[in-house]
């Protein structure tokens, strides 16, 4: 569990990825995110989810991704399964298809979080007209998942220590077992969350309308370039994809399947 919202952490680097304005890697999450969501073949979300691991090798990001992919392993499987056990008809194409389409949707957002900082992600919410009361409580929701992350693996131990066994019994046993997790958990998190409500408002939260921000965003040309392709590649996207073209391809891959 902490290796999935680990992915969540921002890791200063110098990239240039990591150098781009969180508007044009917006725009490349919406690329991602759609092509992820109106394609349905495996080749498609293929090249889609090679085009992501190509982005995160240029922001030297790829171990970090590989470790949350690792942990969203069991739910990877889960969908597979489930799909292929339920479904009337191409249940292995689609099973596939639906567990890639789940990969590349998290490695879309991967791509985000893992290069975008939450101070940053803040100005430009605000710059876009975002109320500062909404952006801040959306980055703050960000940036405390990796605090949550080890606060849950502290308590986990804790647990251990006792000789609390998580892993181990029948499937009731298990979700009883989490139950003594969760309740300290959230009790820890409602103590957090009255920390930062008496920090903010001791630093004067919500005095005043507007804030000048400590950084002005402004569009480069590379974030110009970044928005003009994702917009490009989008439009290309949703074309081809109501073409016979396309669909000629799925039934290609059916046939390969032996599903048609």
């Amino acid at each position: 569990m902490s290796s999935v919202l680990d992915v969540f952490r921002f890791r200063r680097k110098n990239t240039p990825l990591h150098r781009l304005d969180p508007r044009a890697k917006f725009a490349i999450l919406v690329l991602f995110s759609a092509a992820s969501l109106i394609l349905n073949d495996l080749a498609s979300l293929l090249l889609v989810l090679v085009a992501e691991v190509a982005l995160l090798a240029v922001a030297r990001s790829a171990g970090e991704w590989l470790r949350s992919l690792k942990g969203l392993s069991m739910l990877v499987a889960m969908i597979l399964a489930l799909n292929y056990l339920t479904l009337p008809s191409n249940r292995l194409f689609t099973a596939l298809t639906l567990a890639l389409r789940f990969i590349c949707l998290t490695t879309a957002f991967s791509v985000f979080f893992l290069t975008t900082a939450a101070d940053e992600l803040a100005t430009a919410l605000e710059a876009s007209g975002l109320p500062r009361e909404y952006s801040i409580m959306f980055t703050m929701s960000l940036r405390f998942v990796p605090s949550l992350a080890r606060d849950l693996q502290t308590i986990s131990d804790a647990l251990r220590c006792r000789g609390l066994e998580l892993e181990k019994g029948g499937l009731r046993t298990r979700i009883r077992n989490y139950t003594y997790l969760l309740v300290p958990l959230i009790v820890y998190e409602l103590r957090r969350s009255l920390m930062i409500a008496e920090a903010l408002e001791a630093r004067g939260f919500g005095a005043l309308k507007r804030v000048e921000p400590y950084v002005e965003l402004r569009l480069g040309r590379a974030d110009y370039a970044a928005i003009a392709t994702s917009c490009a590649l989008l439009a290309l996207t949703v074309a081809l994809r109501f073409t016979s073209l396309y669909e000629a391809f799925v039934r290609l891959q059916l046939s390969i399947f032996g599903e048609l």
